[in-house]
C-alpha cells in the first residue's frame, strides 16, 4: 500500500487472519458506516452492538474525527480505532487527538488492534499533533478476559508501547478515578514547541492535586 500523506484520503488494505479475511478502512465516511453493521461481540463502549453501530455513525459524522475500520466480506464491524479532538481538560492543545481502538470479542488475539492503530497512525501529518490515550477501567472488558484491571491496564500500556506511546502521570480527574487507569501519549516528531509546553502544563495542575 502507498502511504499517504494528505490525513482526508481514505485507504483500504487486506489482513489475512486465522478466522479470515477483513478489510481495514481508514478515514471511513458516514455512508460506509451506514452500510455495515457492528459484530455481536462489539459492545465494549456502548455495551450493545446496535448502540456501538450509533455510536461509530456518529463518529463518521463529525468531519474532524478520523475513523479506521476493521469489517468482515459480509459487512460486520470487527474492529475501529477513532481519532478524535481532544476535549475539556486537554482542550488549549493544538493538534491534539484522543485516540480508542476497539476489537469484537469473537475477533480477539487475531492482530487486528494492532494494525488498526498502525493504520490510523500512518498519516504523515500527525507527526504535528498529540495522540493521547485515556484508558479507562469502566470501558475494559477484563471480566470477560478472566484478568484483573491491573493486568488489563499492564496490556494496554505494552499495547500503545509499540506503536510509540509512552505514559505519562496526570492529575487529570477521570484518570486519578481509579488508580488501574492509565494515559498514554505519543507526540509527533515534528509537534510545535508551544504545544509539548502546554501538554505538560495540562499534565498536573496543582488545583486538583491532592494537599496542594
Amino acid at each position: 500500500q502507498e502511504v499517504v500523506s494528505s490525513i482526508h484520503v481514505s485507504r483500504i488494505q487486506t489482513y489475512k487472519t486465522a478466522k479470515g479475511i477483513v478489510f481495514l478502512h481508514s478515514r471511513c465516511s458516514p455512508a460506509l458506516v451506514e452500510r455495515l453493521q457492528a459484530d455481536e461481540g462489539l459492545r465494549a463502549f456502548a455495551r450493545l452492538p446496535e448502540r456501538e453501530h450509533e455510536l461509530l455513525l456518529g463518529i463518521a459524522q463529525q468531519p474532524a474525527n478520523m475513523l479506521t475500520l476493521a469489517y468482515t466480506a459480509s459487512g460486520e464491524i470487527v474492529g475501529q480505532a477513532t481519532l478524535a479532538p481532544v476535549e475539556q481538560w486537554w482542550q488549549g492543545i493544538d493538534n491534539a487527538y484522543e485516540v480508542a481502538v476497539e476489537v469484537s470479542a469473537s475477533w480477539r488475539n487475531q492482530g487486528i488492534a494492532h494494525r488498526l492503530l498502525s493504520m490510523a497512525l500512518e498519516f504523515e501529518s500527525l507527526e504535528e499533533s498529540i495522540i493521547l490515550g485515556l484508558g479507562l477501567s469502566w470501558h475494559w472488558d477484563y471480566q470477560g478476559l478472566g484478568i484483573s484491571p491491573f493486568r488489563y491496564r499492564e496490556l494496554i500500556e505494552r499495547f500503545f508501547a509499540a506503536h510509540g506511546f509512552v505514559e505519562y502521570l496526570t492529575s487529570e480527574p477521570n484518570i486519578r478515578m481509579d488508580p488501574a487507569n492509565i494515559l498514554v501519549a505519543r507526540l509527533g516528531s515534528h509537534l510545535a514547541s508551544e504545544s509539548v509546553k502546554r501538554f505538560f502544563q495540562c499534565l498536573l495542575q496543582s488545583d486538583t492535586l491532592p494537599g496542594l
